[in-house]
């Protein structure tokens, strides 16, 4: 049986590889992982920007030290693939903000570089682009334990401050459009250990529509969020969370009062201009009757 449901699998994406014909720019950010980052890149090229001729594969390097710059390097004489590095590291949100602001494509698609997500699986969020301006990954039957649990706090948390319900918030495997990104990449940082869940907060409270799409997840141990790390990181996150519900009602409020002014200078300009109608009759009068023979004056 397992075979027949994975060829029905197959045919299903070839399907959907034959439905879409759109350049996309695929972005992934890479920072010490030259023992799978030759695999990942591999799979990539050969399971989606292969199929989508001109598009782009933007690699974002960040200053690694354990052989990734080389790997890449050597990567890049056997693909098309377009590597933006620097000389020094610029940091996890630095790097992953410059890295957004590189695609050219009118379609986003960005994915981790830890080898935790299968390529293939683009074309189910990317069947779902149509109607929506972001469509976000979840993974399911993630592993470890730890990670699953805390991810579902975040998610509950998430919902009850800003009322957008997902079930994987800070899933890294994302397809969006172009213009949201631009209009989002500069306001996030606020979230230093969930950047990806803070676009879509953001997202939302912009009114962009945002889709859902379980995806496949192969475990992979993590640099960014190792267990030692977990209690300080969850209180961080704890935090800027309602930093972030202060900031956004901050922003909301100055947007309503700059609205309101706005407004009341509508009301103004237009009080002005029909005190002036009112005026013109009489000045057009008192001109015409200066123009008369004999100027108007009584003989």
């Amino acid at each position: 049986m397992k075979p027949v449901n994975e060829s029905k699998e197959i045919r299903g994406i070839a399907k959907k590889q034959a439905g879409f014909r759109e350049r996309i720019s695929l972005v992934i950010l890479v920072y010490n992982r030259a023992d799978v980052i030759e695999k990942v890149v591999y799979e990539f090229y050969d399971q989606v920007i292969s199929k989508l001729p001109g598009s782009e594969f933007i690699i974002a390097e960040d200053g690694s030290t354990d052989g990734t710059k080389e790997v890449l390097a050597k990567l890049k004489q056997r693909l098309p693939i377009r590597l933006v590095q620097g000389k020094e590291r610029k940091g996890y949100i630095k790097a992953m903000k410059d890295s957004l602001r590189a695609p050219r494509n009118s379609i986003v698609f960005r994915s981790d570089a830890d080898g935790e997500h299968i390529p293939s699986d683009f074309w189910k969020l990317i069947e779902k682009i149509d109607g929506n301006d972001i469509v976000v990954g979840y993974k399911v039957r993630r592993k470890p334990f730890y990670r699953l649990l805390i991810s579902r706090v975040n998610n509950f948390l998430i919902g009850l401050l800003f009322g957008v319900w997902l079930k994987d918030a800070n899933c890294g495997f994302v397809v969006a459009r172009k213009e949201v990104i631009d209009s989002l990449v500069d306001e996030v940082g606020t979230l230093r250990w969930a950047i990806n869940a803070e676009m879509v907060i953001r997202a939302h409270e912009k009114g962009y529509r945002i889709a859902q799409v379980p995806v496949q997840h192969r475990f992979a141990p993590s640099e960014v969020f190792p267990l030692s790390k977990m209690p300080g990181i969850i209180w961080q996150q704890f935090t800027e969370l309602f930093k972030l519900k202060a900031e956004l009602g901050k922003e909301k409020q100055q947007k309503q009062e700059t609205q309101e002014q706005e407004a009341k200078n509508r009301k103004k300009q237009k009080r002005d201009m029909d005190h002036q109608k009112q005026e013109n009759p009489i000045q057009t009068r008192q001109k015409s009757a200066k123009q008369k023979p004999g100027g108007g004056r009584k003989k």
